[in-house]
């Protein structure tokens, strides 16, 4: 008897402890941003029940959705090594994210990959931002750094089919998204792509426009042409005569009375100058690879100095080795930065820019490809601004929501159940909040709409353990049983089916969190942490809140 009192103490203790615990954490916890770690630590405060996560939704902020561009990428690997780069590239794009959202002082955001619509997509949610614009600015600026050697094959039809095709798959893209053209491929020269903003007067237009006045007068203002083939005088800066190749334009203004326009216009040459330089497996060398970029001096000229990671520092070894008095370009953003002549092997693991720099513009540049140089372009697909007001708004309605259906339960429990089981179920529910907020904070759960709603649902699911117990009590009771046996007996016997009921939930809310985008996430996260509340929690508590109401302890 004695060791059986001792056992029922030490698991009311034990509850009691975790009661307390969390209370504690609750109200005297909370995080701040250390902007040297650039984590959020716990603090000890006296107003930890305001200190708790809000997810963009709530608190307020911008929402930024990126398309990853990985054209260049899908022309040089197969589907099964693409597979396996795509995993790389979208870490190298999160990690210098990470870098450029941390130089704003935010210590509320977050970035993550989703895919929809086979699109694979970058979501940037930041809350409390002041400058918008700046954060747009640094979000998706694309510094791309690009080796690349000079293209030695032949032009022929099979090649212009191929830049062709290239154009017209650009041209796709733009349909949807017009406004894209200059910011994603105005400076592509390494991939011969040029971008131009003509205004002027029709006889100052190429001779490609010639054939195709009636495209350029019945156009719909800022809508994307078809695909014009021809040559087009050199306005972009390389030297030719003219340009043989594929134009998309688009009309931003026209005055046909006048024979005023003012076109954007891309540019897609027929013939490729360049291909990207690969190692010996067929990976190519970009920013992927970068380690550090530092301004320095070379024969007292200004210039950059590159240093690689080891697998960068491999792939570049193998190129300089097999590629010996071949040109080789480095470009950054699309634009050629250093042109020369590969000499001998360089395997040290650093290469150097020493092109058109000034000693301003050398640090500029390191600091830039520092900063995060990106290994694919992003393309800015949506976005999308949440007030504080509108979020508090909605926090309300769904604490109001919580608050009601907790009232609704325990009313419910009173008059099916009686005043003893309502009590239980009370003070159940108390613990059960109480235990979840501290747990919340724990993990420093940002609390969404989403995540929320979740928490309202898992009220009737946790209150299930309470209603299977409380009904399997009741038929041992009129079997003839004592209070104590009755209690001990229902326990046992509703056990199986509370356990297979959380464990069902909880698989859906892991499948939720793995498969789905991220509001399914918050969702998914929050039915798992309820669910195991449930099990290993409330169903313990519960026998003992019976146990006390009741004094079973104290009789036979």
């Amino acid at each position: 008897m004695a060791k059986t009192m001792k056992g029922v103490w030490t698991k009311r203790l034990g509850l009691g402890i975790v009661f307390v615990v969390s209370l504690l954490f609750i109200f005297f916890v909370g995080r701040n941003f250390n902007k040297e770690t650039l984590q959020r630590e716990r603090v000890l405060t006296t107003n930890g029940i305001n200190n708790f996560r809000k997810g963009l939704d709530i608190s307020g902020g911008t929402k930024l959705v990126y398309k990853i561009n990985y054209d260049k990428y899908k022309e040089v690997y197969s589907d099964l090594e693409f597979a396996e780069v795509k995993k790389t590239i979208e870490n190298v794009i999160l990690k210098n994210i990470d870098g450029r959202i941390s130089t704003l002082g935010v210590s509320d955001y977050k970035a993550y990959i989703q895919n929809l619509n086979d699109e694979t997509q970058v979501v940037v949610e930041i809350g409390g931002v002041a400058d918008l614009d700046q954060a747009k600015e640094m979000i998706g600026k694309t510094v791309e750094l690009e080796f690349k050697i000079a293209n030695d094959e032949p032009r022929n039809a099979e090649t212009i089919a191929a830049r062709k095709a290239r154009a017209e798959s650009i041209r796709q893209e733009l349909v949807a998204h017009p406004e894209q053209m200059l910011p994603i491929y105005g400076n592509q020269q390494g991939e011969d792509i040029y971008g131009n903003i003509f205004s002027g007067n029709a006889s100052q237009l190429s001779s490609i426009y010639s054939g195709n006045l009636e495209i350029l007068n019945t156009l719909q203002t800022g809508q994307i042409s078809p695909l014009l083939e021809g040559v087009y005088g050199d306005k972009f800066g390389t030297g030719s005569d003219g340009l043989n190749g594929f134009l998309i334009f688009r009309v931003l203004e026209r005055n046909v009375e006048n024979q005023n326009y003012v076109i954007e216009e891309l540019f897609i040459n027929d013939t490729a100058s360049w291909k990207v330089a690969k190692g010996n497996d067929g990976t190519p060398l970009n920013g992927a690879y970068f380690n550090l970029a530092e301004a320095n001096a070379d024969l007292g000229k200004p210039g950059v100095s590159i240093t690689f990671n080891e697998k960068g520092k491999e792939i570049f070894c193998q190129i300089t080795k097999e590629n010996k008095g071949s040109t080789m370009g480095i470009f950054i953003g699309g634009v050629p930065a250093t042109i020369a002549t590969i000499q001998e092997a360089i395997c040290d693991g650093r290469a150097q820019i020493s092109g058109g720099f000034d000693r301003e513009r050398a640090i500029a540049t390191a600091k830039e490809l520092n900063s995060g140089n990106m290994p694919a372009p992003l393309i800015l697909m949506q976005e999308e601004q949440v007030s504080p007001s509108l979020g508090d708004s909605a926090l309300q309605g769904a604490l109001v929501a919580t608050a009601v259906g907790t009232l609704a339960i325990i009313l419910y429990m009173f008059f099916i159940y009686g005043w003893r089981k309502a009590v239980v179920t009370t003070l159940t529910m108390i613990f059960y909040f109480v235990v979840l907020l501290a747990v919340i904070k724990l993990i420093d759960y940002a609390l969404s709409l989403s995540g929320i709603a979740a928490i309202i649902l898992s009220i009737g699911m946790a209150v299930d353990a309470n209603v299977l117990i409380f009904e399997r009590m009741n038929e041992e009771i009129k079997e003839g049983k004592t209070l104590k046996s009755a209690i001990s007996s229902a326990t046992e016997r509703s056990w199986s089916a509370i356990r297979d009921g959380q464990v069902s939930t909880l698989l859906i809310g892991v499948l939720l969190f793995a498969y789905g985008i991220n509001m399914f996430k918050g969702f998914g996260s929050m039915i798992v942490l309820t669910a195991l509340l449930t099990l290993f929690l409330n169903v313990p508590f519960i026998i003992e809140a019976l146990k006390t109401i009741y004094k079973v302890d104290r009789k036979n």
